[in-house]
């Protein structure tokens, strides 16, 4: 069977509009491509887990409304567990995209029903909870869920991915609880109380992360976009190199690099081969327009990886798509 990953965190119906540039105060522009899509971090990442041959649950609040249906059934689809699913009169959580000529987004959330999932819903749920193997938490939900979530997972003793977006300070008081952090650069400058377009040299991200690694993980992996990742333990720190391709959306492809860990990790995998596998997918995933075109079977990843002519990604080691 299938080891059980469960994704709390947020569903957000996506808005996006490509534009050559962000509007100031006050101006309208032109944009064009509007496109409405499945979205939130806790979401896709469950369908990356599920379309990856996973065992995926998500747990989160969404609203009473259309973008609500819509969500779960597209879940539903894609056999992700909704059992434990809250519902709200509040709206459905909203992704607000905008993508520019180079196709790198910026994104604006209204939590919306997001903000209703409280540290009760999860005390409720430790039963459930219980079930999983890996538990991955995001911050598109209350701080004090997370929190109340996370120690009940590392109480029951479940493997814990933290991605931390998005990121600010107080989320330092969840690192002692995590097994792993995802940050990608400005998230770790953030959590390190540093300034997001601070500059980063490799010494210095190694020195940030092993700040995080002082507070508690077991590992840090910063996924660094086209640069690839960096993984650190206590043993050491490992760079991750990047497939090379052409870069068509970048949205969600940090989601679906979080999602493919899980995946690894509950097959057992060391967290090195682990982030190699992670670091395919969400390679894979901007190669695609949106989120869930954008995230690969396990068969077309594999496909992906082998085209690439990396051969160091073993498909006796991770199971057969």
């Amino acid at each position: 069977m299938n080891k059980k990953i469960f994704s709390i965190g947020s569903y957000n119906a996506g808005l996006t509009c490509k534009t050559s540039r962000v509007p100031l105060w006050g101006e309208t522009i032109i944009g064009s491509d509007f496109s409405e899509s499945y979205g939130g971090k806790g979401s896709n990442q469950a369908v990356a887990v599920a379309k990856l041959g996973g065992d995926a649950t998500f747990i989160g609040c969404l609203g009473n409304d259309k973008y609500a249906e819509d969500g779960l059934k597209m879940l539903n689809n894609y056999n992700v567990d909704i059992s434990n699913v809250k519902r709200s009169d509040r709206a459905t959580g909203v992704g607000i995209i905008l993508l520019n000529d180079e196709n790198d987004n910026c994104i604006i959330v209204d939590p919306g029903a997001n903000s209703e999932l409280t540290p009760e819903d999860i005390l409720y749920l430790e039963s459930a909870i219980s079930e999983a193997d890996v538990v991955i938490f995001q911050l598109e939900i209350p701080l004090t869920t997370v929190k109340a979530g996370m120690e009940i997972a590392k109480r029951l003793g479940k493997k814990i991915i933290l991605d931390p977006a998005p990121a600010n300070e107080k989320a330092n008081e969840l690192l002692q609880d995590a097994t792993i952090i995802t940050p990608n650069e400005t998230e770790l400058l953030l959590l390190n109380g540093e300034s997001a377009d601070s500059p980063l040299s490799n010494d210095k991200y190694e020195k940030l992360a092993r700040n995080l690694l002082s507070k508690g993980p077991e590992a840090i992996i910063v996924t660094q976009g086209g640069k690839g990742s960096l993984v650190v333990t206590q043993d050491g720190s490992e760079a991750v190199p990047p497939f090379l391709v052409d870069v068509v959306d970048t949205t969600g492809a940090g989601d679906v690099f979080t999602g493919a860990l899980a995946v690894a990790l509950a097959e057992g995998e060391d967290i090195v081969k682990a982030s190699k596998f992670a670091n395919a997918a969400g390679s894979y995933a901007v190669t695609k327009y949106e989120v869930l075109p954008g995230t690969p079977t396990k068969k077309e990843l594999y496909e992906f990886i082998y085209k690439k002519g990396d051969y160091s990604y073993a498909k006796e080691s991770l199971s057969e798509p």
